[in-house]
Formats: structure tokens, sequence, C-alpha cells
């Protein structure tokens, strides 16, 4: 009985063997190729606005870390504007991204549903949108790994 079992797996595992590899062979062959873009939507391409005019530099701008917010006006149009961060070296937070909120709202634990993201903190220069040149504004540090807001800017006018 043991070596009719003994027979029987050594020619399932033969054929396994010669049959493994080519059906791995196969499984490439059919794959799908990777799609491919010629060119980014509109809404994800980098904006080609140059924020060249410096309106204010700020260091006191958030409550909690030490941020540098620069701010800058487009030399072509008149109202866009955009906002530059900088950590210092000591400030590591993992995947954070910054929002904008218009007014001052009173904000706990969660990124309010009205809030607006504008991109990655670690980005060149973050485009603001056209609301917020008319009133009181407020930008929120979220990380995304942590689920939590890093920090949140004092109240801003432009």
């Amino acid at each position: 009985m043991i070596l009719a079992l003994r027979q029987r797996h050594r020619r399932m595992f033969a054929v396994i063997g010669l049959l493994l590899p080519i059906c791995f062979a196969l499984g490439l062959a059919a794959r799908k190729p990777v799609p491919q873009l010629d060119s980014l939507p509109p809404a994800l391409a980098e904006t080609s606005e140059s924020f060249t005019t410096l309106s204010w530099n700020r260091t006191d701008l958030f409550m909690r870390a030490s941020v540098q917010a620069r701010l800058f006006s487009s030399s072509v149009h008149a109202g866009k504007y955009a906002i530059t961060l900088k950590g210092t070296a000591n400030f590591i937070k993992p995947d954070l991204i910054v929002y904008w909120v218009a007014g001052n709202p009173t904000i706990k634990d969660a990124v309010p549903s009205n809030a607006m993201l504008l991109g990655a903190f670690s980005a060149a220069a973050l485009p603001l949108p056209p609301a917020a040149a008319k009133g009181s504004s407020v930008l929120i540090l979220y990380s995304l790994a942590d689920q939590e807001i890093v920090d949140l800017s004092r109240p801003f006018n432009l």
C-alpha cells in the first residue's frame, strides 16, 4: 500500500514539475499590458503658472510646528496666489498633506467637509483657490499615515 502511494506521488510531482513552468509562462504571456497615458488630465497636470512675487514670509503662521510659510502672487494673473511651506530639520511627519479652509472654523479632530486639498507638504508651490483672496483662511496640516491633524494655522488674509 505504501509503495503504491509513493509511486502515485512521484508521478504527480513529475507532472506538476512539467506543467507548473508551462502554466507560469502562459500566464505571463496572457497578461494585459500596463496602461500608459500620453499626458495627464488638465486637473492633474502641474501648473505652468509662475508665482514669483513674494507677498509675505512668516514663521509664526502655525501654532505648534515651526514651519516657514511664504505667500507668492502670480506675475501674470492678478489675484492668484500660491503658498510654499518648509519645515525645520526636526519637523518630520509621515505623508503630510495640506488643506485650505475658508473662514475661521472650529476644527477638533477631523478635517471639515468643506476643506479643499491643496497638495503635499513637500510640493514646490501650492496654488490657493480664488476664494482665498476674499476673506480669512486657515491651513490644516494632516498626516495620512497617522490619520490625524498635525497642526492648524492661525487665520490669515491675503
